[in-house]
């Protein structure tokens, strides 16, 4: 069987029994995808057998090249290796071609943050809208993600019996389909209550966010609200997105002293610790304090 075609079966694989969501599968589609083309242009056969350590050197330094980041060559290299994973879980083949293959290391970038003005702006500016109905669910959109920390894809698949306004908490399902809860602040509260108050009752889901027709709220409507939210907050730095506020929120918690990188990392819904240790935004300066700091110098 060609490979094309066990493609088509891992990405359906991935949604149904792993529970990665739509826009994940088709992101590993892409990446798999351009390795197909690879094999293509240098006319190795369509098949798992083909496939060897020295095809996907060469799949590498074509990458590299091409002038492709170090982060999206380790990226498409996992969803080739998890691809394979699958061949062999399904004894479809017996070798393994990125055995001894190693993944190029990530440049560490510092992610980007808003401080507590910039989050008070977009909260204010998410509370203007050319509806009633649409300021109260931006609003409660907006607050959600900046208190709580969770990602786009979380936020617009939230139903409504994930939030308990009474318990002031709210259940999230993340990646792999892991759940986990998040407390929620009286602002949240404050803003999905109001936002209920308007949710139409008669829609046909039981998704918490919904449009004014009545259908729940795609990625690209999202990324729509976001970007008439963001021009009427006057903030102007540059790459601000909604991933944004997942990384201020957690940058706030820790700067505060009051949350620990465990208690972050629980929040956030991260598997591995040294994911949430990317927020240990950490100066010159203040290393020269925490040096000088030392008890023994005192």
């Amino acid at each position: 069987m060609v490979m094309r075609t066990l493609a088509q079966d891992f990405l359906l694989y991935l949604e149904a029994e792993l529970g990665y969501s739509k826009q994940t599968a088709i992101s590993y589609g892409y990446d798999l995808r351009y390795f197909f083309e690879f094999l293509d242009r240098h006319d190795v056969a369509p098949s798992a057998d083909a496939v060897t350590t020295a095809t996907v050197r060469e799949w590498i330094v074509e990458m590299h090249r091409g002038g492709l980041s170090s982060a999206t060559v380790a990226r498409r290299l996992y969803a080739l290796r998890s691809f394979w994973k699958y061949l062999r879980e399904l004894d479809l083949v017996q070798h393994d071609p990125l055995a001894k293959v190693s993944v190029p290391k990530r440049e560490q970038r510092l992610p980007k943050y808003l401080g507590a003005d910039d989050l008070r702006k977009l909260l204010e500016a998410s509370q203007h809208s050319h509806s009633t109905f649409c300021a109260f669910r931006n609003h409660a959109m907006i607050a959600m993600l900046i208190f709580t920390g969770m990602r786009r894809g979380e936020l617009i698949n939230l139903r409504r019996a994930d939030v308990a306004l009474v318990e002031r908490a709210v259940t999230v399902r993340g990646k792999g389909n892991k759940m986990r809860a998040i407390p929620l602040v009286d602002e949240v509260v404050d803003a999905v209550r109001d936002w209920l108050e308007f949710r139409p009752a008669d829609c046909k889901h039981d998704y918490l966010f919904t449009t004014a027709h009545r259908n729940r709220i795609h990625p690209s409507r999202m990324q729509r609200i976001w970007k008439g939210i963001l021009g009427r907050s006057g903030i102007q730095q540059e790459g601000v997105s909604l991933h944004t506020l997942r990384h201020s929120m957690a940058t706030l918690l820790l700067q505060s002293g009051q949350c620990s990188l465990v208690e972050i990392q629980r929040i956030l819904g991260h598997s591995r610790l040294d994911t949430t240790a990317i927020y240990l935004h950490v100066n010159d300066a203040e290393l020269r304090d925490a040096v000088n700091a030392h008890p023994l110098t005192q």
